[in-house]
């Protein structure tokens, strides 16, 4: 389990930085909320990934039981993080939409966006296959991360699109829409294993 577990982690962090970079240049340089929330949402997925790869270390000095919580524990924090990076997305949101910000719109950004998707679609495939043989509940958190992942990005480069079009407060209505999906999201898988720790 930590030799799958530790590699399917270690390939998170590195991916999820360099997709974090990817959107950060493109979110500074088009001025877009929601592309910025975007990439920080990739970088809080590295330190997600950094907690599971930790738990997985961990694993091997507990019993089935303790290592069992211990991922319940570390599933816990990474849903509370995304939580709270889905209020960030929906406070800035509203900010932006009381102060709209023009965006520079550049086909180089699209493409650079639209590439991240299906490598966020790639980092998805890896953890389902690799949770097949070991069934925990971090990898099962980063593959639902992953997928939503995917929704998120693709909203944000359609917000892209649109913004010059559709004028700029529409990049903050994104931003609170990116913000709601992912709280709604995160607090059910939060709550979950909540449950899960308290009753075991």
């Amino acid at each position: 389990m930590k030799k799958y577990g530790a590699g399917a982690c270690t390939f998170g962090i590195f991916m999820n930085f360099a997709l974090f970079a990817a959107k950060l240049y493109v979110a500074l340089s088009a001025n877009s909320l929601s592309v910025y929330c975007d990439s920080v949402n990739n970088l809080l997925d590295v330190i997600s990934c950094v907690l599971g790869l930790v738990a997985f270390i961990l694993c091997t000095r507990l019993d089935d039981r303790q290592a069992q919580r211990l991922q319940s524990l570390c599933t816990f924090v990474i849903g509370l993080i995304i939580t709270l990076t889905g209020v960030y997305f929906i406070y800035n949101g509203i900010q932006r939409t009381l102060y709209p910000a023009p965006i520079t719109y550049s086909i180089i950004y699209v493409k650079m966006l639209t590439v991240t998707i299906p490598a966020k679609a790639l980092m998805a495939y890896v953890y389902r296959r690799l949770n097949r043989g070991i069934d925990t509940s971090v990898l099962k958190a980063l593959l639902l991360d992953s997928l939503l992942d995917c929704a998120i990005t693709a909203f944000a480069l359609i917000g892209l699109l649109l913004v010059p079009k559709a004028g700029f407060a529409l990049d903050g209505a994104f931003a609170i829409s990116l913000g709601g999906v992912i709280t709604v999201t995160a607090v059910s898988s939060t709550l979950k294993e909540a449950r899960h720790l308290i009753n075991d």
